[in-house]
């Protein structure tokens, strides 16, 4: 289970000297879109970096910065109801927001945002359509299948 300390963190990946390096960012990258963005890219020393956000115990986002712009995946739209960052994010991705309250989350942007640090976006849905997965737990598990888990657990203690 999920501890309460860690369940809003936001974290960057990049690639450094042939190893994925993690950075805890400030709290502050939290409250919308363009602060995540750009505490992703002051904190990445490579042309591609990654933003691994766990707002809130409903939904995660990632994002991937590159020189030729941002990608993003959100866990579950219904967040974008309650919560600034998600409402943003949805926004991006120009997707509607869910009507009514259904069951199941509703992933929003690209499932193959981290393909190239190895979970393509069928493993991506697999993570994704776990029941009653935290998003702290749910970004752990890619982390694990990227390969980074243990430097990913040490960033966002």
């Amino acid at each position: 289970m999920t501890e309460r300390r860690n369940h809003r963190y936001a974290v960057a990946v990049a690639q450094q000297a042939g190893r994925r390096q993690c950075t805890r960012l400030d709290r502050t990258a939290l409250t919308g879109l363009d602060e995540a963005v750009a505490a992703v890219r002051g904190a990445a020393a490579s042309d591609v970096a990654y933003g691994f956000f766990n707002a809130d115990e409903s939904f995660f986002l990632i994002l991937r910065v590159t020189p030729a712009g941002t990608g993003l995946l959100l866990s579950d739209a219904r967040a974008a109801r309650r919560h600034t960052l998600a409402a943003q994010a949805l926004d991006a991705t120009g997707a509607a927001p869910p009507d009514g309250d259904a069951g199941a989350a509703l992933p929003a942007g690209d499932l193959d945002i981290v393909s190239a640090l190895g979970l393509a976006a069928d493993g991506m849905a697999a993570v994704l359509d776990g029941p009653d997965a935290l998003p702290d737990d749910q970004l752990r598990v890619i982390a694990e299948r990227c390969g980074f888990a243990a430097e990913f657990d040490r960033a966002k203690a």
